[in-house]
């Protein structure tokens, strides 16, 4: 009996895992396009009241889903996103106050 019920728990644990994730392409966070906005790419505590004076930026943005799309209206040669993914992926959390400004959080 308490093999049978480890055996359903576990079944059930490994189907709910299962279902995580998404299906299909990624087409990143979309926040419109952000030149128009009054801070332009830096973020402004208006804007951002949530996250304001937060340094972990990648708690609530997944680093993945970001710069996938471009969103400026800017033409994709002079919008190099597979350079910025390069960027965002070998310096992590550090490279986002390069663009978007330093959030609020101390130096």
């Amino acid at each position: 009996m308490r093999t049978s019920r480890s055996l359903f728990l576990l079944a059930f644990l490994g189907a709910v895992l299962a279902a995580c994730g998404q299906d299909g392409a990624q087409e990143g966070e979309d926040y419109g396009n952000q030149l128009d906005s009054p801070g332009g790419l830096i973020v402004l505590q208006e804007e951002h009241p949530d996250g304001w004076g937060r340094p972990n930026c990648f708690l609530c943005h997944q680093g993945s889903n970001l710069h996938l799309v471009n969103r400026t209206g800017l033409p994709d040669d002079v919008v190099d996103l597979p350079g910025v993914r390069a960027i965002v992926r070998t310096q992590g959390e550090a490279s986002c106050a390069q663009c978007h400004g330093d959030n609020g959080v101390p130096q």
